[in-house]
């Protein structure tokens, strides 16, 4: 009556569950409940703006876009990395001479 979980009905107790058993007393109160745990109200102002103005779409898009930028941020650090390693080389290998 209420769609709670058909499978409830599988748990062994001391005697057998009826097939007609609804919750007549409180069976709303309980489907409230549930409603309220399995999508919690937003806790304020902001988070239910961004649950009006977001979609899956937009949330892969995001993930995407940051997928390649810490891909070319990491292509820019292992170029820097690089750099540095060959200037340390020409530094060692040719010392700057005595300054007077």
């Amino acid at each position: 009556k209420h769609g709670f979980d058909e499978e409830g009905r599988l748990i062994k107790f001391v005697r057998t569950i009826p097939v007609d058993m609804s919750f007549d007393y409180w069976g709303d109160r309980l489907s409230a409940v549930y409603d309220v745990v399995k999508r919690p109200p937003p806790r304020n102002a902001i988070v239910a703006w961004f649950e009006r103005h977001t979609s899956e779409r937009n949330a892969l898009t995001v993930a995407i876009v940051g997928l390649f930028l810490s891909a070319l941020f990491g292509l820019l650090s292992f170029i820097v990395g690089l750099l540095q390693l060959i200037l340390a080389w020409e530094a060692y290998k040719y010392p700057p001479g005595p300054t007077s």
